[in-house]
């Protein structure tokens, strides 16, 4: 039974592959932000630590103590917008907070297998619409896009000099049950399970309907965190993706549909901005090729978010 350390464990994808992982026989530590969420973690997984990968002595005592022999380092800063606002904070966990990890690794563990998680946000302006393969030029336009390739940078120096077996995921879009509403689809989900039409009308209005973005389920987020755990090589990044992009007015549809109400979709318009692309497709061969596959649809992912919406506490919706 492998000894597995996850950071950002109490987050969307975090308790969605802890469970995976305990499920595959694995013994699973959460890496978590505070005290509250490590009781909450406890209480429906089992062990947690508080671990702020934004505090080298925090994260080495975390290291130290579990001494895994793999880490999935997922927590960070993960929103384009929030970094806007608090770059430094941004900083702290995301360009910090590898380069925390990977000493800890360094001082402690140094022959553990290490999967960082970056983002498509290093693609920026390389995502023409076509899809866009690992050996793309970065060519970020958000300051968290800028951040994670500066993080990337980081791994790949202590690969080279301290011949650590580390690499490195790169998702694009992803959604499904239980997604928090401090992300588009999931807002969009929130909104929907408990419109009121005497009060909101017939009509939702959002940005970047005819956008389309590379989006996959969340089960087959982790389930590729766990094929790069078994197979992926050091040194090396993945896109984590489906290959083909969707309309964000498709999956916005498809949400309004199972709800059985009549409700218009309609564009909003915004003040423009840093805007990633119209089109961001991934390749997603060199993940495959490692034996990984998609086994869920954009459309069950969205579906089952509004479900979880409707039934879930708000407690229950992972950040």
């Amino acid at each position: 039974m492998q000894n597995v350390l996850i950071t950002g464990a109490e987050g969307f994808a975090g308790t969605a592959l802890t469970k995976l992982l305990t499920a595959s026989g694995c013994s699973v530590t959460g890496g978590v932000r505070n005290r509250a969420r490590k009781l909450a973690f406890e209480k429906q997984f089992g062990k947690a630590l508080v671990c702020d990968v934004s505090d080298a002595i925090n994260v080495a005592r975390v290291v130290a103590s579990v001494k895994p022999g793999a880490i999935v380092h997922l927590a960070g800063a993960s929103s384009a917008a929030i970094a806007d606002e608090d770059p430094l904070t941004a900083y702290q966990s995301v360009v910090s907070g590898w380069a925390n990890i990977l000493d800890a690794v360094r001082r402690s563990v140094p022959r553990c297998r290490v999967l960082m998680i970056s983002g498509a946000e290093v693609y920026g302006a390389a995502c023409d619409g076509s899809p866009v393969g690992e050996d793309a030029r970065p060519q970020p336009c958000t300051t968290l896009g800028s951040m994670k390739e500066t993080a990337e940078s980081i791994a790949r120096t202590f690969h080279k000099n301290y011949h650590l077996d580390v690499m490195i995921g790169r998702p694009f879009s992803y959604t499904g049950p239980n997604q928090s509403a401090s992300f588009f689809f999931g807002s969009v989900a929130t909104k929907l399970a408990h419109w009121d039409q005497s009060i909101n009308g017939d009509e939702l209005r959002l940005p970047d309907l005819n956008c389309r973005r590379d989006v996959l389920h969340v089960d087959d987020v982790v389930s590729a965190y766990e094929t790069l755990l078994k197979n992926g090589q050091p040194n090396q990044a993945y896109n984590v993706c489906s290959g083909q992009s969707t309309a964000v007015r498709d999956i916005v549809q498809w949400m309004v549909s199972a709800t059985g109400r009549s409700i218009r979709i309609a564009e909003q318009s915004t003040d423009g901005g840093s805007n990633p692309g119209t089109n961001i497709c991934g390749n997603n061969q060199k993940l495959c090729s490692l034996g990984w596959s998609a086994r869920h649809t954009v459309q069950q992912a969205a579906e089952q978010l509004l479900a979880s919406c409707r039934t879930a506490a708000p407690a229950n919706i992972h950040a």
